[in-house]
């Protein structure tokens, strides 16, 4: 097998390209957070997306929109909204670098929503790796005499959030296909989401409009280039690409806001990107012992 038609090298590649994308749209948030709320950079971001998956969707009729999951639909998409809300709201006040490496926290956070939703038993060794993270996202939080740092506590809630919404799609493979789930998380967040918006878009500049545009756009495509990653490969394989997206946005956060990470932040990231690490590469020893 040659390198250009090897799954996995394609589905890393779609991955970097994938990460590079959001890494840019957290900025970009970041951005336009300046001059809007966050419920109407999730609004126009979720309509994006609707418009871009209904042609796709609706192509052969409203069959394909037939469904008898209409309950974890929606307990799915209140969940995403919450999730993106939190984490732009965390974008917003804390440094991106921080907020980013929360939010890619999920795959530790993943065990225990498992155990939560069908008390599935996580095994001993996973609990090294939880712990691990878990000081990590201590150290980041660094809780003090004077109390927690809420908008980071809103970070590792927007990890649990993303989780919850991991398990549900789950869930929801098992009877649903990919375009009926993504349509309906689409709407239904938007549905859940607009109201809150309200006159928050008068008077805004050109310029914060393209941008809330971009994020909608660019939320489309990773989703689909998530997915496409995914279907090509196993996760232990593809999963830590991911952690690239702290470093870039982290990058930009230096290169436009002029935020450093200092000594506690950079203990706290290689403590959750080696706690997540290690939960990936034990994902990888049971799906070989299993196949």
């Amino acid at each position: 097998m040659t390198p250009d038609t090897n799954p996995i090298r394609t589905a890393i590649y779609l991955s970097l390209l994938m990460v590079l994308i959001s890494s840019v749209s957290v900025a970009t948030t970041r951005y336009a957070s300046d001059y809007t709320s966050t419920a109407a950079i999730v609004t126009l971001q979720y309509l994006v997306c609707c418009v871009l998956c209904i042609p796709r969707t609706v192509r052969h009729g409203l069959a394909p929109l037939a469904t008898q999951r209409l309950p974890l639909h929606l307990f799915r998409g209140v969940v995403g909204v919450l999730g993106f809300y939190l984490f732009y709201a965390s974008v917003q006040h804390i440094a991106l670098v921080d907020a980013m490496l929360l939010r890619q926290s999920a795959p530790l956070t993943l065990p225990l929503v498992m155990w939560a939703w069908n008390r599935e038993r996580v095994p001993w060794r996973s609990l090294i790796p939880l712990v691990i993270g878990f000081m990590g996202i201590a150290v980041i939080l660094r809780p003090s005499p004077e109390g927690l740092s809420w908008w980071h506590a809103a970070g590792v809630a927007s990890a649990f959030t993303l989780s919850i919404s991991m398990v549900a799609t789950g869930e929801l493979a098992r009877t649903e296909p990919a375009s009926r789930i993504l349509f309906y998380y689409f709407f239904l967040s938007l549905v859940c989401v607009a109201p809150f918006s309200l006159g928050d878009f008068s008077g805004l500049p050109w310029q914060v409009w393209l941008a809330m545009l971009f994020i909608g756009v660019s939320m489309y495509f990773a989703l689909g280039l998530y997915t496409r990653a995914y279907a090509l490969a196993p996760a232990w394989a593809i999963a830590p690409v991911n952690y690239l997206a702290v470093v870039l946005t982290g990058v930009w956060g230096w290169l436009i806001w002029g935020q450093v990470p200092d000594t506690w932040t950079l203990l706290g990231s290689a403590l959750v990107i080696g706690g997540g690490l290690f939960t990936i590469a034990l994902g990888r020893r049971i799906d070989r012992s299993s196949g």
